[in-house]
This record gives C-alpha cells, structure tokens and sequence, in this order.
C-alpha cells in the first residue's frame, strides 16, 4: 500500500488541500490550528475503509465520516494510529513482542539505553510475550513497563512498525514525551523497518529538534538520500496550503538552522 497523493475536500478546517506527492515518510508541521491532527485523521478514515492500490490519489471530504456507523468503520490490521496520548496497552492487546525481528530488537535497545543509562539489556520475551524485562547495571531486574512515558512512546512505535507490513502508520506529535537526544535514532529505526516492510508513514510534530533530527536522517548519505519529505501546512489569505521541503531542501534548512515552522 502506498498513497502518492492526497486531495482533501472540506474536511473540517482542511478546506481544499492538495499534495501531489507524497513519500515513504512524511513530517508534517504547521502553527496550532493548520489541521495537522485533521490530515492524519482524514488518512486514517479513508485508509480505513477500502484497500488501497499502488499509486492511488486519496481524496477525503467532511461528510465522508457522517456515512457510517460505528459499527461499520474498520480497523484493518495495517493501519496503525498512534495518538498524541495513545497507550502502549492498546497495542499489547492486539500484539506481542515476538513481532521484534532482531534487528529492531538491538536497535530499540540503542534506544532504550540512552533513554535511561541504567539499562545494560531487555528480554523482550519475558513474561508471556507482553511485559519485557529490563536488566540494570546493577544486576536488578524490572519490568520495561514501568520505566516512564518515553520509554512506552518509543515501544509503541516500534510495536507499530512491526506489526504493519504493507500498511499505514500515523503517528500524531511524535516527539511526546521523548528527549530530543533519542530523536536521530529513532528516525533511523522508522525509515529503515519502513523500507524494509513496505509500510507508509505520516507524523505530526511541532517540535524542532525532530524536524532537525528527520533532515540529519534522510540526508546521511548525501549520495543516496531517504525517501522521505517535509510538509508544512500554513494558513495562506485564510486558507490552509500545504508547503513541501524534499532533502535537498532539507539539507539547506538543517544545515543553516532554518526556522521554518514560522
């Protein structure tokens, strides 16, 4: 499944918002109120009730919504939201750690680690699968569960990554409760488990230590950058207009310090 692009028709204060081209990940920015939380729920509604073909055009609009009863909208396996204030347990109700291949195992450990220094190793099959052990330096044992928000966010993450192959993935303001050292890492987990699993992602974020961390990311290798781009929705004479940055772009913005959620 990939969207390569998106036309939202009077959704909520989206009124007529076009992006011709979409990438494999998608940073979305903008001030309060630009609709960034309303794009990724338009994604999520439509992505939601019909399975998408290679290189189909979303298009979305306000009454789509209205169509449907609760009873009738799905939850495909493949299309994973992650809400500003979702819970880890949500997604241990559906999954297990066993989804980890060993690669994502090693590098959430990178992750974990810098998060909180006293973590020397985790078995994330511990406990029947759903409350990983984390061994501390001083020899104790304790559930990764109870280690703090940041840690569950970077789980949830993970869990979602690889439990969606050939899907989508929305994650609203990313950064949430996440220090801004882990943030490089992190983008690199995201870019290289959704290339490797065909899997489509659209974050939200307000934060410029992730925008500066997604631009270091794509453009590692200047020789071969990641598939991947900025999209800023600013208001423009009243109206919502969505603006994109590509790695070169990115490069620029990183490089010089570019404020650009202005």
């Amino acid at each position: 499944m990939m969207i390569t692009s998106l036309e939202i028709q009077s959704y909520r204060n989206l009124k007529n918002v076009g992006i011709d081209t979409l990438s494999q990940v998608n940073l979305i920015i903008g001030k309060n109120n630009t609709g960034k939380t309303n794009l990724l729920e338009s994604i999520n509604f439509y992505a939601s009730q019909k399975e998408l073909n290679e290189m189909e055009r979303v298009e979305v609009n306000d009454e789509a919504p209205d169509l449907l009863t609760e009873d009738e909208i799905l939850i495909p396996e493949n299309i994973k939201f992650i809400k500003s204030n979702s819970s880890i347990q949500g997604f241990l109700t559906e999954t297990t750690f066993d989804s980890f291949s060993q690669g994502t195992s090693d590098r959430a450990l990178t992750c974990l680690k810098f998060m909180d220094d006293r973590i020397l190793e985790i078995d994330f099959l511990a406990d029947n699968l759903r409350n990983p052990l984390a061994t501390l330096k001083n020899g104790k044992s304790v559930s990764l569960l109870r280690m703090g928000h940041g840690i569950h966010r970077v789980l949830t993450i993970l869990l979602a990554l690889s439990t969606c192959k050939d899907g989508v993935i929305l994650i609203d303001e990313l950064e949430n409760g996440l220090h801004y050292g882990i943030q490089e890492e992190l983008w690199k987990l995201i870019f290289e488990i959704s290339a490797s699993q065909n899997i489509q992602v659209f974050a939200t974020t307000q934060s410029l230590d992730v925008i500066r961390a997604f631009g270091k990311t794509i453009n590692h290798n200047e020789a071969e950058p990641l598939n991947g781009q900025l999209i800023k929705l600013e208001y423009v004479e009243g109206v919502i207009e969505p603006l994109t940055f590509d790695a070169e772009e990115l490069k620029v913005i990183v490089g010089n310090s570019i404020e650009v959620r202005r």
